[in-house]
């Protein structure tokens, strides 16, 4: 149940997997469910300490392989791990998908807001756990 929480859908990990085809090498295969907790705490600069708000996640192709990543609307290219690669997908299917909720009219913003509370949670968590390629997945992003 972990890609209607995360995506407010079911067809999250279907929108990311082809959206990671679109974007990658990726050539389909098994993907691995993370969940994060709220309240994870920590220092990303001297004087600042920052906590995720809600519970949170993303999914991730399964392996250790590296993908060749594409994303000519902002101009990144690299390589990048499959937990990498699936932060990103996530990530930008989340946004997108908020971006479709906010159009459809005032009785879909308490689900907006989720989607956008849970994007914002992972940012938080990937500069907290200061994740190996967080710049790559900033630069993927922006």
């Amino acid at each position: 149940m972990v890609v209607p929480f995360l995506f407010f859908s079911p067809v999250g990990d279907t929108l990311a997997a082809d959206w990671l085809r679109q974007h990658s090498d990726y050539d389909g295969g098994n993907w691995d469910y993370y969940l994060l907790p709220k309240d994870v705490q920590g220092k990303i600069a001297p004087d600042t300490i920052i906590s995720t708000q809600v519970t949170t996640g993303f999914i991730a192709p399964s392996g250790h392989q590296l993908y060749k990543m594409d994303i000519p609307c902002n101009y990144f290219s690299a390589e990048v791990s499959a937990q990498a690669a699936g932060i990103i997908a996530t990530l930008i299917i989340m946004n997108g998908l908020s971006w479709k909720l906010s159009e459809m009219g005032p009785k879909y913003s308490g689900l907006c807001d989720g989607l956008i509370a849970r994007q914002d949670a992972l940012k938080d968590y990937i500069s907290i756990a200061r994740h190996p390629e967080r710049h790559l997945i900033w630069r993927a992003i922006d």
